[in-house]
């Protein structure tokens, strides 16, 4: 699941990035633009769930073979929430420093309208489940237009005389 959220924040980034700009420091309204771009986009929202699967991690692993320390776990899980929280902003940060980075802050002002406008919403609503499809039919595929490609790859030298 995470390497699904992961690659649904790449793929976000990568469906908004945009020629890159020379600018050495964004000023703190350029950034404000940049992470409301991060969060209306739903960039944000893939980070969330590195926490929750963490947890269930640890509750499915440590608590399924030690329920007599499930108070203890379930203790230490919550204190360790604002810590989750403190580096998802971080990363949040860090995405948005990428994006003002590479766009202007009025693109960026457009960009965030288009993600806050209902159209932006709905796909925002759609977004996670395209991505599983994607995810779904890409490893077939990528295997097989590799495979394709090294047929076609070893035919053309075959017939230039060499044998590989």
């Amino acid at each position: 699941m995470i390497r699904h959220s992961l690659a649904g924040a790449i793929l976000s980034l990568a469906l908004l990035a945009a020629p890159a700009l020379a600018q050495q420091a964004p000023s703190p309204e350029h950034l404000k633009a940049a992470r409301d771009v991060v969060v209306s986009s739903g960039l944000a929202q893939s980070f969330d769930s590195i926490y929750t699967e963490f947890v269930a991690g640890v509750r499915q692993s440590v608590g399924t073979t030690r329920p007599e320390l499930k108070k203890d776990i379930d203790e230490i899980l919550a204190s360790l929430k604002d810590d989750a929280e403190a580096k998802r902003n971080e990363i949040v940060d860090t995405s948005a420093r990428a994006f003002a980075g590479k766009m202007t802050e009025p693109d960026l002002k457009e960009v965030a309208a288009f993600f806050n406008s209902p159209v932006g919403q709905r796909y925002n609503t759609f977004r996670p489940e395209v991505i599983d499809e994607i995810f779904t039919v890409m490893q077939p595929w990528s295997v097989a237009t590799s495979n394709l490609l090294y047929d076609r790859f070893y035919a053309e030298m075959r017939k230039r005389g060499h044998q590989l």
